[in-house]
């Protein structure tokens, strides 16, 4: 066998909107990372006589790789307490002084723990906002444990710098202001530069909220993205009382703000985005910015929901997220599911949205706010892909795939996992790391944390 190929041979359906699914059983042929040919068994045996099968993916769908275009890993180590709070009790009282808490190998042990428990979900690849600890050796760690499971992504360093208005405003941890401004962006760069370009996961500037970080620092965070050609991402208009203490504070909107300030374009992301006015709206699609889209969490906090047919129209690239565990967020099956459904209830009009619309969101649209060859199978693609199992009894019967798979798949039904060329899940387990010890390991640190951090009040 040439030690250059995977054959993966046998599938019944492509789920990709951009392909159909070759008559018969399909095939499809990864050369190193990068899918090299598709077509049925017959025709690939034909051309290719000497690869021998990787995996018998035999009644089985094969589908992009799920893009989390943004998370929180570290938060998992938190998930189930702060149920029943809005954003900022949420934040005063619950994650910021847990994130003040936060030691590196905390850090590493909850990293590992939910890149792999997003993966076993459909997840190849994400964008992790990481704030607790930001040290130059921890956000390499953290780089290195997400790496270790196989995932693909971005490590997008928080960045809170000196305490300002706005963090007052908002009641935020003292704690996790410390930095200068040249120490904030002097590390940042640091961490971009560590990351060898081969690697699977790099690090990215993230201000964390356009309210409560220095407008100055959020310049210099935009300003180190282009110097070293990377995205950035930050925290926006996720609800209406930051976009008011924007507004008094600044005189502008947040994303208004961004435009006026040349801020915006195809490399920055904004998470959450839903208190956005036309102006703001009209001004995203112009520069070619992306949302990330979070309906689980915004509905586990009460935020609102995004105006996503307004900002279709603007033409502007909407991708999905989790936000993490520890705001209700599993999956990005879910996040497609509950995208679809939220817009129906908030036009009132089921025509609004379908399942291709919000699959593209979880694949395409987050290779686009990733900046990275993915979610799609088509040549010259990195080769980030999932088997789905669909011969499951809530499975049948069905006439239309995408809308059974966006509706109905559980993480269960996800048997493998290709990253990179790389089978990183094999019949739901990973191929790389004993999950047994990953999740003692998570569960020991969630205890401690939990004890350390003074948070048994939020225990019911």
């Amino acid at each position: 066998m040439n030690s250059e190929y995977k054959l993966f041979t046998g599938f019944s359906t492509i789920l990709d909107p951009f392909r159909t699914t070759p008559e018969g059983k399909g095939a499809l042929l990864v050369k190193n990372n990068i899918i090299h040919d598709l077509g049925s068994v017959k025709e690939m045996e034909e051309r290719y006589p000497n690869v021998n099968v990787a995996l018998d993916c035999s009644g089985c769908a094969v589908a992009p790789g799920l893009v989390d275009a943004h998370t929180h890993l570290f938060q998992t180590i938190g998930r189930t307490l702060g149920d029943g709070l809005t954003l900022l009790p949420w934040l005063e009282r619950f994650m910021l002084p847990l994130a003040a808490q936060m030691t590196r190998a905390d850090a590493v042990a909850i990293a590992k723990y939910a890149a792999l428990h997003s993966m076993k979900c459909g997840t190849t690849a994400l964008i992790d906002n990481h704030y607790a600890p930001t040290d130059f050796e921890t956000i390499q760690a953290v780089c290195d444990a997400v790496e270790s499971v196989g995932m693909r992504g971005v490590i997008a360093r928080g960045v809170f710098g000196q305490m300002v208005e706005g963090g007052r405003a908002m009641g935020c941890d003292p704690r996790l202001f410390f930095r200068s401004k040249r120490d904030e962006i002097d590390e940042t760069a640091a961490c971009i530069n560590a990351r060898a370009k081969h690697s699977r996961v790099q690090v990215w500037p993230m201000p964390e909220n356009i309210v409560y970080v220095d407008p100055e620092l959020i310049a210099a965070c935009h300003d180190l993205s282009v110097r070293y050609d990377v995205g950035w991402q930050a925290h926006c208009s996720e609800s209406k009382f930051e976009v008011d203490i924007f507004q008094r504070l600044h005189g502008l909107r947040p994303v208004n703000w961004l435009y006026k300030n040349g801020m915006l374009s195809d490399r920055t992301s904004l998470a959450h985005g839903i208190w956005l006015d036309d102006e703001e709206i009209g001004n995203i699609g112009e520069s070619g910015a992306s949302i990330v889209h979070c309906p689980v969490s915004n509905q586990y906090l009460g935020s609102g929901i995004v105006k996503l047919q307004p900002l279709r129209g603007a033409g502007v690239n909407i991708a999905l997220g989790t936000d993490g565990t520890a705001v209700g967020g599993k999956s990005i099956f879910e996040a497609m599911k509950n995208a679809l459904l939220m817009q129906r209830l908030r036009e009132l009009d089921p025509s609004c949205t379908n399942s291709l619309l919000v699959f593209e969101m979880g694949t395409i649209s987050g290779s686009k706010t990733l900046r990275q060859n993915i979610g799609k199978l088509e040549i010259g693609s990195q080769a980030d892909f999932l088997v789905i199992d669909l011969n499951k009894y809530h499975h049948h019967p069905t006439q239309n795939i995408i809308t059974d798979v966006v509706m109905f798949t559980e993480s269960n039904d996800i048997r493998d996992v290709i990253i990179d060329g790389e089978v990183v899940i094999k019949n739901g387990r990973s191929t790389k790391v004993d999950e047994t010890q990953i999740m003692q390991d998570a569960i020991n640190a969630s205890k401690a944390m939990v004890r350390r951090a003074d948070l048994q009040g939020l225990l019911m």
